[in-house]
């Protein structure tokens, strides 16, 4: 062991100016790089997915700025139309006299409290109300009354905002119930079953009963799987009680 000596290294110093000075354009500018991009990616961050995120969990309403971010085409809030519903428009009205400019739908299962539907409706992106298809029957006529809505990804699922209205749709079983009002009228409409159908077999104007029994039925559609734009999920339920109701006031 005593062979072998213990080595200490001493760091030496040196005046040297080509040692000792900074290349403070370089420092500058190898500091600024990082610090630009960091800053660049905490702004896309927060536009593109913080204030999106924030708008569609806490409002009602989605802004339009948030419809047009990163998060909002992944989830299904991006601008959208049923167009397939265009090539059946039969420009004409509904056998009544006296038609509502709008009626009301509840769905206890899915906590949705008197929705508001936009009846005989030419707008096919109801993202302020649902949509009644012009030239469907009205709640409680005979033949089937056509509503359509938005859904996104379940996880943003609010009852109150019509952009995500219908994100829920496809856990309505047979037997759950549906609640119109419209005029003075309550409908009650049991689901019979659920449809998944390409956009091009959707036909809005469909009788779900065979004319000859006279029924009144209600179909609901959305888009299938939730905020995805891929196919249509139908909900079939038919009437099964009707009540006068003293006032039409909903809140």
């Amino acid at each position: 062991m005593g062979k072998f000596k213990k080595k200490v290294y001493h760091k030496k110093y040196t005046n040297d100016q080509i040692y000792n000075n900074v290349n403070l354009g370089f420092t500058l500018k190898s500091s600024a790089v990082p610090l630009v991009l960091t800053v660049t990616a905490c702004a896309i961050f927060a536009t593109q997915v913080l204030y999106p995120l924030i708008n569609f969990t806490t409002q009602d309403l989605t802004s339009v700025a948030a419809q047009h971010t990163a998060l909002a085409k992944i989830s299904g809030f991006r601008e959208f139309q049923y167009s397939e519903l265009q090539r059946n428009v039969l420009g004409s009205t509904n056998n009544s006299e006296q038609v509502q400019e709008k009626f009301y739908i509840s769905i206890p299962k899915l906590n949705i409290e008197n929705a508001e539907v936009e009846t005989n409706s030419s707008n096919l992106n109801p993202e302020t109300a649902l949509g009644h298809y012009l030239g469907s029957a009205l709640p409680g006529q005979n033949g089937t009354a056509f509503v359509y809505g938005h859904s996104v990804l379940p996880f943003f699922y609010n009852p109150k905002n019509y952009k995500t209205i219908f994100s829920t749709l496809g856990d309505l079983e047979k037997g759950d119930l549906i609640y119109v009002i419209y005029g003075n009228r309550s409908y009650t409409y049991e689901v019979e079953g659920q449809r998944e159908l390409k956009p091009e077999e959707v036909n809005p104007i469909e009788n779900i009963k065979p004319e000859y029994l006279r029924k009144s039925s209600l179909v609901l559609m959305t888009c299938s799987p939730p905020g995805t734009k891929l196919k249509r999920l139908l909900i079939d339920s038919v009437l099964i009680n009707t009540s006068i109701i003293q006032q039409n006031s909903i809140e």
